[in-house]
């Protein structure tokens, strides 16, 4: 964990108390409200667990401090290896930081979660087929909240969504406790009932291909817009502003996706973990 006094990230504290009610304090916003950003990358892991090496993508769209926080932080991971193997096991990984108020201008800046993986070849795992977006509620729409919701699925052998749950869901504007249970709410039951709708093509061939069922967690985007606009976009290396939301995690969730952070993903993708390894030490260093 580093400090840092960052002057361009002010304007996002205003943002977030900014949205639904401006109700509360600003120092009750300061106290949940969080920057964050998804750095994208590879590791490279030796046959013993320990680090062999890693390779950030573009590391010159990031902050400076962040390309020092992920390089102190990921230098001190070990991972356990799903079996024995000969080889360095090269996979894609994906890192959630995120920035805190801690007063007096100065932000905590931290590696606060991870997800690993490469998309496999087609046929190997599980990929949407009919994934059609749910229907923005018309009182979050009313009230301007926007956020992301991430679903955790149960996926049957028919293709369809055997159980579902809203593992977390994180807003973008602050309000009153009650307001923000009521929002987060409302964006996770219409999450639920569009991905209850979905169906998804299985493996076909592969290790995974007889499975009982697969379990997959997928992201769902409630951004608003005028009319026709396009989404906003969300380059790489920018700081987002957002309310992180309490996590809860289904019982039948496998450890390859428990052990990974819900919002360490990017974009919309299905994931469904990575397999061949897991990182025992913790995320953001000791």
């Amino acid at each position: 964990m580093k400090r840092i006094s960052m002057v361009w990230m002010s304007g996002w504290l205003l943002a977030c108390m900014a949205g639904i009610a401006q109700a509360g304090t600003a120092q009750d916003v300061r106290k949940t409200a969080e920057a964050g950003m998804v750095v994208t990358g590879t590791v490279e892991v030796n046959p013993d667990g320990s680090l062999h090496g890693y390779a950030l993508d573009t590391p010159e769209k990031l902050p400076p401090s962040v390309v020092d926080v992920v390089g102190k932080t990921v230098n001190a991971w070990v991972f356990h290896l799903s079996g024995p193997s000969q080889d360095v096991v090269k996979t894609k990984m994906n890192l959630r930081v995120v920035a805190k108020p801690v007063g007096d201008g100065q932000f905590a800046v931290a590696v606060q979660g991870a997800s690993f993986g490469t998309p496999g070849e087609l046929g190997y795992q599980v990929s949407g087929k009919d994934r059609s977006p749910p229907a923005y509620p018309r009182e979050a729409i009313n009230a301007r909240v926007s956020g992301t919701v991430y679903l955790v699925l149960r996926i049957g052998r028919d293709g369809t969504v055997q159980e579902a749950i809203a593992e977390q869901v994180n807003l973008d504007q602050y309000d009153r406790e009650a307001g923000m249970v009521r929002y987060r709410k409302l964006l996770a039951d219409a999450s639920l009932a569009a991905a209850r709708q979905w169906t998804f093509n299985l493996p076909t061939k592969g290790p995974e291909v007889d499975n009982p069922y697969w379990v997959a967690r997928v992201p769902v985007n409630f951004n608003l817009r005028a009319w026709g606009a396009p989404p906003a976009r969300h380059d790489y290396g920018q700081w987002d502003a957002y309310i992180p939301g309490p996590r809860q995690t289904p019982p039948w969730i496998g450890k390859a996706l428990a052990n990974e952070s819900p919002d360490a993903v990017v974009g919309d993708g299905l994931r469904t973990g990575e397999q061949r390894l897991q990182l025992v030490t913790p995320v953001g260093g000791a």
